[in-house]
């Protein structure tokens, strides 16, 4: 278990590192390109505000979202809030991308999408999970630590210590 809470953070800023690189790839590629991007959606951009609405509605988000997750990789107090914005963010595209294959009967065009966001999701939930389980033997030890009859307190320390003066 040791080991397992040691990696807990490393495991936590992995998968916050490969959301930040995924939504910075999303957000560059809608941003510089946006007319590419939408064609291999089967979209087209017949206008300069069309072109406009496509970056920001799908590259600035998906900047934004990078910028979250980045802010929250490299503190590590913010680990669990990045791993559970990930977890809601995907989760929700999730449900909705299920939505629509249903809907829509994209399965096969979806599939490839499909999958990354669902191993994405399931690391993140994996990663919650661990340093859950880390943290709670943290807290298990600090407490079996604090309570040991062979720890004396600094107080009795020092009470002894001047007694033997």
């Amino acid at each position: 278990m040791r080991t397992l809470a040691r990696l807990s953070p490393w495991l936590a800023r992995l998968v916050l590192l490969m959301a930040t690189l995924l939504f910075a790839m999303i957000a560059l590629k809608y941003i510089t390109d946006p007319v590419t991007a939408a064609q291999r959606s089967g979209m087209s951009l017949n206008s300069p505000v069309a072109l406009t609405n496509m970056r920001a509605g799908f590259g600035a988000f998906p900047l934004a979202c990078a910028a979250v997750t980045l802010i929250c990789l490299i503190s590590v107090r913010r680990l669990r809030i990045g791993l559970t914005f990930i977890a809601l963010l995907i989760g929700i595209v999730l449900i909705v991308r299920l939505y629509g294959i249903e809907e829509d009967g994209t399965l096969t065009e979806n599939l490839r999408v499909l999958t990354a966001e669902a191993v994405l999701f399931s690391v993140t939930l994996i990663a919650l999970l661990i340093g859950a389980a880390a943290a709670r033997f943290a807290a298990h030890n600090d407490e079996q630590t604090d309570h040991s009859p062979n720890r004396r307190s600094a107080h009795a320390t020092r009470s002894s210590t001047n007694r033997d003066r």
